[in-house]
């Protein structure tokens, strides 16, 4: 597992394949998380990289973020969409370059089947168009990840 290392001077810093993330003390507020969250939020990540699963789930972790069991593939979501684990998330989070289906082929297919849930699409790519991000009710995070900006992100959503 990718740890986050929370130093002396209170900065964290993870690293992953894609290199180190550094989250300044400004931003990490560790001091009580719960008292500032008025609801527990769930996701649900997509991502076929392991190392940048683990970041995020561990970096969202200090923040009191619960992240489901990783799905690696699109088709594997799509195969469970009835599970306790897909249904209990607050926000849907897919990485763009998924193998086979991507994660925004991905999020076409849970609109065209109902889904309402909020969906972030998140890539080390450029930004897909913001007419295909409206037409998907979708929000773009990039990757290296700001985990501030993830944050707030998902908790805007809920």
């Amino acid at each position: 597992m990718a740890p986050i290392v929370i130093r002396n001077d209170q900065s964290a810093t993870a690293r992953s394949t894609a290199g180190a993330v550094v989250c300044p003390a400004a931003h990490l507020r560790l001091s009580s998380p719960a008292k500032r969250m008025n609801k527990d939020v769930t996701v649900f990540y997509v991502e076929d990289e392991p190392s940048i699963a683990r970041l995020l789930t561990s970096g969202l972790g200090l923040f009191g973020i619960h992240v489901l069991p990783v799905y690696w593939s699109a088709e594997a979501v799509l195969e469970n969409v009835e599970a306790a684990e897909f249904r209990q998330a607050d926000v849907l989070i897919f990485d763009i370059r998924l193998p086979r289906m991507t994660g925004l082929e991905l999020a076409a297919e849970l609109r065209r089947r109902g889904e309402r849930r909020p969906i972030v699409l998140v890539s080390a790519w450029p930004s897909p168009p913001e007419g295909e991000l409206a037409a998907l009710e979708a929000t773009f995070l990039p990757k290296p990840f700001d985990f501030p900006d993830v944050v707030r992100t998902v908790r805007s959503l809920v």
